[in-house]
């Protein structure tokens, strides 16, 4: 994945699976059960080691899904439909199982959002300084996922309680790749 959203396909590929996510996170997501009601395409593996294969396996099986449903085409989505964009951090994770208690089990103990939420991993680098002043670029690669109206308050709950800075909401952010998403002007 590309650094920001600049050139048009990929901007047009984001687009499309957010459109997907907030079409199978609306028919499927129950307020009663964060747990399990959006945890339908879990990816191969535990953790987000390889993260952007991850992410697009799991937009890749959500996309099947939907088509199989009877939803086989998806327009560019321009809104977000009450929902809000979410920010994963997995190299920043602590994995304390706070947010998740707090979330009511919208998040995983390893603060991970449910899987179907997920629509992309943006490359992001931290810059590191080592203490002889040395300064070095180190990958941080995010997951963004999409909160659906109905679970912005548990999600809040679990931000509020987290202590590492691993979730958090797109819209804080002021990298080039939330730069690029707050371009695409997508009404909540």
């Amino acid at each position: 994945m590309r650094a920001t959203l600049k050139e048009p396909e990929i901007a047009k590929e984001f687009l499309r699976r957010l459109s997907e996510t907030i079409a199978w996170c609306s028919q499927y997501g129950r307020l009663g059960d964060p747990k399990e009601s959006l945890r339908t395409f879990k990816p191969n593996g535990s953790d987000l080691s390889s993260q952007s294969y991850q992410v697009f396996t799991v937009a890749l099986d959500r996309s099947r899904a939907l088509s199989k449903n009877g939803h086989p085409n998806f327009t560019a989505a321009t809104s977000l439909h009450g929902g809000k964009l979410l920010t994963y951090f997995p190299n920043e994770n602590l994995a304390d199982g706070v947010a998740e208690e707090a979330s009511s089990g919208f998040f995983d103990a390893d603060n991970i959002p449910p899987y179907d939420t997920w629509i992309w991993m943006a490359e992001n680098t931290q810059t590191v300084l080592y203490p002889s002043r040395r300064k070095i670029d180190v990958p941080n690669n995010y997951l963004i996922a999409w909160v659906p109206p109905l679970f912005i308050p548990a999600a809040k709950r679990g931000l509020d309680v987290h202590v590492e800075a691993c979730i958090s909401w797109l819209d804080e952010h002021s990298d080039p790749f939330a730069e690029s998403v707050r371009r695409l002007k997508l009404a909540s």
